[in-house]
């Protein structure tokens, strides 16, 4: 999703960004509040809308916290908003927990603009009452990937002591209110009623159920594989002053890890080039490109030690920079490169799913 998002600022250390999409929901919901409570309201009613979204994610944000858990970002969209955590929660009680903190803040958010708007006479924190409580509720039906499905998740995980079974209960869950939620959704449209939005919202909650099943038949044969075990040990370093040209002609220097990592005048660690990026630039321009110009910086990608779960690490990675830097402390040891990371995901599609064809 971070494709066609802009940064919108980085608040309690952890950056928001709003996706392109969230701009159709926005205006519709701007028209029709305008239409309804005037222009003014109906546009500080919309924003308010949004920033209960927010606060709601900044829940699972801050609750994940307290459990070790980061949060990498919170994307805004078309049909809500997302918390990315960096890791699953390491335990049922953190699980249910993190999923119910949203929630809970949506649900004080309505009950206090609710209140508010009945006892002010105002139409506008009525409305934003009324959608707080409607999302709480909504967001509590027990399926994957709502927050009632990670309640349900940390349910099972704490009953059966198997994470992985607990996902698929939840998915399954999800997918029966997936397709329900767009059945609902395609019969309102059939009656000449506006269901569009109802129908994609259960398809996007059962596709994403079907997701988190699979995620969690790879994830089981994964299990217990650590960083170390993919690791690809000693990456080559080079200079700012380095051209994509002179560092293939030194091409022994980036061995079977294909990659080179840059650094600065102050000697620190600045960005990593894959080799197959030198290879992309054409050749009549590789002494004039540098290899600044063709790393990307650390901070945009995968980091981990070399004991983490490979499985938690799997949530870090950019699909477009899918390289994970291994440290310990501030020494770079190594990386897990893409094609390592392809291999042992087939490797385990494979095991898991033997019967379906290309897998």
């Amino acid at each position: 999703m971070s494709t066609g998002s802009i940064r919108l600022g980085t608040y309690a250390g952890i950056p928001v960004r709003a996706h392109w999409s969230m701009a159709l929901v926005v205006a519709l919901f701007g028209v029709n509040l305008a239409a309804q409570l005037g222009t003014f309201p109906g546009l500080v009613a919309t924003a308010l809308f949004f920033a209960s979204i927010l606060f709601h994610e900044f829940g699972h944000a801050l609750v994940a916290r307290r459990y070790g858990v980061q949060t990498e970002s919170i994307d805004l969209w078309a049909l809500g908003g997302v918390a990315r955590l960096d890791r699953e929660p390491p335990t049922p009680r953190a699980d249910a927990l993190i999923a119910l903190a949203g929630p809970s803040v949506s649900l004080v958010i309505g009950v206090v603009a609710l209140a508010a708007g009945l006892a002010l006479g105002s139409p506008m924190l009525t409305w934003i009452g009324l959608v707080n409580v409607i999302l709480t509720v909504f967001n509590m039906l027990p399926g994957a990937p709502l927050d009632g499905g990670r309640v349900l998740r940390a349910h099972r995980w704490s009953r059966t002591g198997n994470k992985y079974r607990a996902m698929r209960d939840a998915g399954n869950a999800g997918r029966l209110i997936g397709w329900s939620i767009a059945a609902t959704g395609g019969a309102l449209m059939l009656h000449g009623h506006f269901g569009v939005f109802v129908l994609i919202t259960g398809v996007f909650i059962a596709m994403n159920a079907r997701a988190e099943i699979m995620a969690s038949y790879i994830g089981e044969q994964l299990d217990g594989v650590k960083v170390r075990d993919l690791t690809s040990f000693g990456v080559a370093h080079a200079g700012a002053d380095m051209d994509a040209d002179s560092m293939l002609w030194q091409r022994q220097r980036l061995g079977d890890v294909g990659a080179v990592a840059v650094v600065d005048d102050d000697g620190h660690l600045d960005g990593l080039v894959m080799e197959e990026q030198l290879w992309a630039v054409p050749s009549e321009r590789r002494p004039l490109v540098m290899l600044t110009q063709l790393m990307v910086p650390f901070g945009n990608l995968a980091r981990a030690s070399l004991d983490d779960d490979f499985t938690a690490v799997l949530t870090r990675l950019d699909a477009r920079r899918p390289v994970v830097t291994v440290w310990h402390d501030d020494t770079l040891l190594g990386i897990v490169t893409p094609k390592r990371i392809e291999e042992r995901l087939k490797l385990a599609q494979r095991t898991a799913f033997p019967n379906v064809a290309g897998a």
